[in-house]
């Protein structure tokens, strides 16, 4: 390690944000994706026919309020600028966008034993994704979705603006949104498809602490950091294997068939498809994190893989709300009131949510709710009728994707 102030930059970064409300998980993507990003094209893993690239897109969801996701796609924001990284801001159309990467091609260029490589680096962030697609939502999930493979060349040509040809490409993207705006405004084909299975999708339920008035963080703190990703952000070159990584790897990319299968929820199936790529983009990023050396490491293999998979064990809360069904928002949005209330009578929740819904359907989401097993309910007979009473949320126990239980722990890298 040379001149390093941060033994694990990821690490470092939990301590400057200790006095904060969100959610650890946030704090810990927010730092993957500024790594990443500080990255760029620069660093790259042998994978076949092509290069691998540690670009990530990742999407914070939570209700509004409850989780504070503004803070660490500001800091991320922050952390790029001040190292010059280029960075979109919010709201552009797809012709604005690839015309500023256009200029980024023939600006961004990087030596590499003797041949001069261009590269146009992008970090896309944005605290509302609302915002990010607010213009034209349909050709930005389209180019994004195109883009997430760094391809050596792309082009994209209008018939009255003429041509873009983008060079290098490395795009990443951090968004933070909330599960009915998801359910709103995404369309079907792209929860579960090529848009949102190319994302780590980072859901949380609640605050990591509640803090009326957070103290300012440790400002000697932020420029250990700062000078750490400006040393990151100059590494340049392949990542090689550590003596029995590729075999850590290997024995897990064999389970990937059986864990697919094992999935409950079909609207995952497309992530994990590319989780194999994500854990090594991920083993990238963890190695920089606390060393120079560029190497895909056995331990950092398997660091990846549970950080990804504690990420998809959530991402179905996050696109709860999203389907066919006609109720599907509600049923969404009164899980959540139930998890947070314990326990409550119908005629209370009725009240809750009469503007949403009325007696007939919320009965019927009861019953739902009640035959997945997450709630008790007790019936009365009235007037020679059985009524729903009383209904206690008994779903203390977080399920997996697979549908088992699940313990939650720390899986912050510890190095």
């Amino acid at each position: 390690m040379t001149n390093r102030k941060c033994k694990n930059w990821l690490k470092t970064l939990a301590t400057y944000v200790e006095e904060t409300e969100s959610p650890r998980i946030f704090w810990l993507w927010s730092g993957i994706f500024t790594i990443a990003s500080a990255l760029q094209r620069k660093t790259w893993i042998s994978f076949g026919l092509e290069n691998l690239y540690p670009n990530f897109y990742v999407m914070i969801v939570a209700e509004p309020g409850e989780c504070r996701k503004g803070a660490p796609t500001s800091l991320a924001k922050k952390f790029l600028i001040d190292i010059e990284s280029p960075v979109f801001a919010d709201s552009p159309t797809k012709r604005a966008m690839t015309k500023a990467m256009h200029k980024l091609s023939r600006i961004h260029t990087f030596r590499y034993k003797g041949d001069i490589l261009t590269q146009c680096p992008i970090a896309l962030i944005s605290k509302e994704m609302s915002s990010f697609l607010a213009v034209d939502p349909k050709s930005m999930i389209e180019v994004l979705t195109d883009l997430f493979d760094s391809h050596d060349e792309w082009k994209y040509e209008t018939s009255g603006e003429g041509k873009d040809i983008l060079y290098g490409v490395c795009v990443g993207c951090l968004f933070a949104s909330t599960p009915s705006w998801i359910a709103a405004n995404l369309p079907e084909e792209a929860i579960g498809g090529g848009f949102t299975s190319r994302f780590v999708v980072v859901h949380a339920k609640t605050k990591y602490k509640w803090l009326s008035l957070p103290p300012t963080p440790d400002t000697s703190i932020y420029k250990d950091l700062l000078h750490d990703l400006n040393k990151i952000r100059n590494l340049i070159g392949e990542f090689t294997w550590e003596e029995g990584a590729l075999e850590t790897y290997d024995k897990w990319y064999n389970t990937i068939e059986t864990k697919t299968n094992e999935l409950t929820d079909k609207r995952l199936r497309g992530y994990f498809s590319r989780i194999h790529i994500m854990v090594l983009k991920l083993s990238m990023v963890l190695q920089v994190a606390q060393s120079d050396e560029l190497l895909i490491t056995s331990d950092n293999i398997l660091a990846a893989i549970t950080i990804l998979e504690e990420a998809l064990a959530t991402a179905s809360d996050a696109f709860g709300a999203h389907g066919r069904s006609t109720t599907s928002v509600a049923v969404h949005d009164i899980l959540r009131q139930l998890r947070q209330m314990g326990s409550t009578t119908f005629a209370q929740l009725l009240t809750i949510n009469v503007k949403d819904t009325n007696r007939k359907e919320l009965t019927e989401i009861i019953e739902t709710v009640e035959a997945m097993g997450v709630i008790k309910v007790t019936r009365v007979h009235r007037n020679e009728l059985t009524q729903i009473d009383k209904i206690l949320w008994i779903g203390a126990i977080e399920k997996g994707s697979g549908g088992k239980a699940r313990i939650k722990k720390d899986t912050t890298p510890n190095h």
